[in-house]
């Protein structure tokens, strides 16, 4: 295999390994920074549960238990530790926790499924 030369006689390889290294040094800063940050403010949060290709909303957070069989999923449903909110058997850790999220159940788009 040939070794291409720049003008300057730095090799091809050595030159994109320069590149790389300085694109890991260009993100180590920013996230240096961002942690130096993180100190100074107020710890706020936010998971996003986005199941692309899992379980239905049916079979998960939306179990519609009064719907006709034809419309509702194949698992029961458990209570949450938030009054009158029930999901999905198969979630039980997050029954327990559910006084920290929220479940958002009108949620639309316009893009075709």
């Amino acid at each position: 295999m040939a070794t291409h030369l720049f003008c300057d006689g730095i090799q091809r390889r050595d030159f994109l390994k320069i590149g790389a290294l300085s694109g890991v040094g260009l993100g180590l800063a920013d996230y240096l920074g961002l942690a130096n940050a993180a100190t100074n403010t107020k710890a706020k949060s936010a998971i996003y549960v986005r199941l692309a290709g899992g379980p239905s909303h049916m079979d998960t957070f939306d179990m519609k238990p009064d719907a006709p069989d034809t419309h509702r999923g194949e698992f029961s449903e458990i209570a949450t530790n938030v009054p009158g909110v029930r999901i999905s058997e198969h979630l039980p850790k997050l029954a327990k926790c559910a006084d920290k999220y929220a479940i958002l159940r009108g949620v639309s788009h316009t893009l075709a499924a």
